[in-house]
């Protein structure tokens, strides 16, 4: 895990979090998986405001603030904010929700933006800011049921990079969330020997195609290009193009896309049965840097 990588690296590794970190074995997971310490509702005093999730967001990114501040030595932290899941709960006076809708993810969503702006509003006063990379990205949209067999346009989320020594600049190439651990390991220079299957988004390999893994319930694609193969229970794969936002039936059944899609289905499975999936066991993968190379960043 990135986690775990950082903390043989000498980082400080820290899970933190607004609700009850019992919650879905997140505390077990975390600590078991290279994260030295969990910080849960537990932790706050005074929080701003605290809801059905736990406390809010503000009281959140106000701890980590703090944190960091108080770190001397690098650090790694795993900030998750959950304020965007119903009930929809926030403290009153942040933003102004649309009429009859206070409960609404949209006013949810404004106030997970406000909450988070104010948080680089912090950093970039902070000792820390010119040192320490953020990565800021979702796991899904609203995901809503629709006609198609995947709602791809639910699988569009945001990720965004950055910190004091990041040139700005857009990435347009299809990713996937698997992309930004390698994509981070560049950006700070590290090279490391990891069984990561993204890649870095700043030095893709030449004649690949970008590409983003999608898992909804119990299916199972891959979007390459304009083509998507759909892995369903018990039934054949199949590719259809994606073509204004829908799944569309194509004859041009893409026999690669297809094996590459149900590899990436069984492949982590497969690897874990066979106990074959340790770091070590795989070639190592070299990163650039655009840093000097005994340069060490917060992530």
């Amino acid at each position: 895990t990135l986690a775990s990588l950082f903390q043989q690296e000498g980082y400080d590794t820290s899970f933190i979090y607004g609700g009850e970190s019992q919650f879905d074995n997140m505390r077990g997971f975390f600590l078991n998986n290279g994260f030295d310490r969990v910080i849960d509702e537990k932790d706050y005093k005074d929080p701003v405001f605290y809801g059905t999730w736990g406390v809010s967001d503000e009281d959140l990114f106000n701890r980590a603030d703090s944190e960091f501040k108080a770190e001397d030595k690098p650090f790694f932290a795993l900030v998750f904010t959950s304020s965007n899941h119903p009930p929809h709960e926030f403290p009153s006076g942040r933003i102004t929700p649309e009429p009859g809708e206070e409960n609404k993810i949209g006013n949810a969503v404004r106030y997970a933006d406000y909450a988070i702006g104010r948080f680089f509003e912090q950093a970039q006063n902070s000792s820390y800011w010119e040192n320490t990379l953020f990565l800021v990205v979702a796991d899904h949209d609203d995901v809503q049921a629709g006609p198609d067999l995947v709602p791809v346009e639910h699988f569009h989320i945001p990720a965004l990079i950055m910190g004091g020594r990041i040139e700005p600049q857009i990435i347009s190439r299809t990713s996937s969330q698997i992309d930004l651990g390698p994509t981070l390991f560049s950006l700070m220079g590290i090279e490391a020997d990891i069984p990561m299957p993204g890649i870095d988004l700043l030095n893709p390999p030449k004649g690949v195609s970008g590409r983003a893994i999608l898992q909804y319930g119990t299916i199972h694609a891959m979007m390459r290009d304009n083509k998507i193969a759909v892995l369903q229970p018990s039934k054949p794969g199949i590719v259809f193009d994606y073509k204004n936002g829908h799944l569309v039936a194509t004859d041009n059944q893409d026999q690669e896309l297809l094996r590459d899609t149900i590899a990436t289905a069984h492949w982590p499975s497969l690897a874990y049965k066979a106990l074959s999936y340790h770091p070590g066991s795989t070639k190592p993968h070299l990163v650039s840097s655009k840093q000097p190379p005994d340069c060490k960043s917060n992530i």
